[in-house]
């Protein structure tokens, strides 16, 4: 059995299939049910764990490590030699099948109140809130006046909810969270640590000795369901109207929405993406690693951003895959890059293609005098 701070409630596999079953992913369960007393990494599983395996290299440390049960690619059946020492699901999706049972078996609690109650005695909440039962407020939380909560939201140590700020049903907010005024959670949103939704935007205007002048931003943020942003985000709020994040975008850590963003849905925003002021992502958009957008831009459905991809201008009309700066389409990126890596090799010969040209050109002056 596998080590770790986190211990999950012991189950049975039948259980597994009672609860995937709805969903159409599990093609087949091969064995008995068996007792799970623990949910691993396919190289560090062992006797009573669960394990997931999508390919074939995975099913033959399975059969090292002797887990108690296997969700296995049902592409991989015939790689069976029927005598597994573990029980095996096969599933159409192992990525989809371990997200939901780590779900449903095996995700922290974070509305326990074993610990510290329902709500800390250090929480301030301010008396016009009507909290529900089901809801959780950890140490030293503040909630401010006429803030509305759903069923079910866990409000962890130490964050801040302003004002009139709305969080739907079964929203966590991890320690540090700043929700600001005003701004509205959709349902089944987290929220983690140390991110500010809703901090005034970097509005100024300039005079003719170029002293800074504050434009108050006074509209708010907005998120859909099922949205999640990593720690230390800033999701700035709109100058007027709303700064938009739709249903099921997820955000890495260090993330920075400008005011009046419009986040598309199903998009997904990797560590240290910038996106500055009334940008609008379109649906599924990808942003990797350090993609920087400028204002005022628009990105269609389905576009993929990678290379540290520098948007700088409105450019991108059709969804594609783009990477670097200047932003260039995926094929050009990559053979452009290959003459980067050259461009040393080149400079010294063009150099000494250069000689050559001065001493042919010097010799033919010198025959025609």
């Amino acid at each position: 059995m596998s080590s770790s701070a986190f211990h999950i409630e012991p189950f049975q596999s039948e259980d597994i299939l009672a609860s995937l079953d709805p969903s159409g992913i599990v093609q087949q369960s091969i064995g008995p049910s068996v007792k799970i007393t623990g949910i691993a990494p396919i190289d560090d599983c062992g006797a009573g764990d669960l394990a997931f395996a999508d390919k074939e290299k995975f099913l033959e440390k399975a059969r090292e490590r002797k887990p108690a049960c296997l969700v296995l690619n049902a592409e991989l059946k015939d790689k069976l030699s029927g005598s597994e020492d573990f029980t095996v699901i096969l599933v159409k999706n192992v990525g989809l099948a371990h997200s939901w049972i780590r779900q449903r078996f095996g995700d922290t609690n974070f509305a326990s109140t074993e610990d510290w109650g329902r709500i800390h005695p250090s929480a301030i909440v301010h008396e016009s809130v009507k909290v529900p039962d089901s809801v959780v407020i950890g140490p030293g939380a503040i909630v401010g006046p006429r803030v509305q909560f759903g069923e079910r939201c866990v409000v962890m140590a130490g964050v801040v909810v302003e004002r009139d700020a709305v969080l739907g049903n079964d929203c966590v907010l991890h320690p540090g969270v700043v929700l600001g005024w005003g701004c509205i959670l959709g349902e089944r949103c987290i929220i983690r640590s140390g991110t500010i939704i809703g901090s005034e935007g970097f509005g100024f205007a300039q005079d003719e000795s170029r002293s800074h002048h504050r434009i108050p931003q006074t509209g708010i943020v907005r998120l859909g369901n099922d949205v999640v942003l990593g720690a230390n985000n800033c999701i700035d709020r709109a100058t007027y109207g709303e700064t938009l994040i739709h249903d099921n975008v997820i955000s890495d850590n260090l993330c920075h929405l400008a005011h009046n963003v419009d986040i598309g849905e199903k998009s997904i925003l990797v560590a240290m993406t910038g996106i500055a002021g009334s940008t609008k992502l379109g649906k599924r958009v990808i942003c990797s690693g350090q993609t920087g957008i400028l204002d005022h831009i628009t990105i269609p459905d389905d576009t993929v951003l990678v290379g540290r991809a520098a948007v700088l201008s409105d450019n991108v009309k059709k969804s594609g895959v783009y990477a670097g700066s200047p932003l260039q389409p995926i094929a050009d990126y990559q053979k452009n890059s290959v003459h980067i890596k050259n461009l040393d090799k080149m400079r010294k010969e063009v150099k000494a293609l250069q000689k050559r040209l001065e001493a042919l050109e010097g010799s033919q002056t010198g025959q025609s005098t």
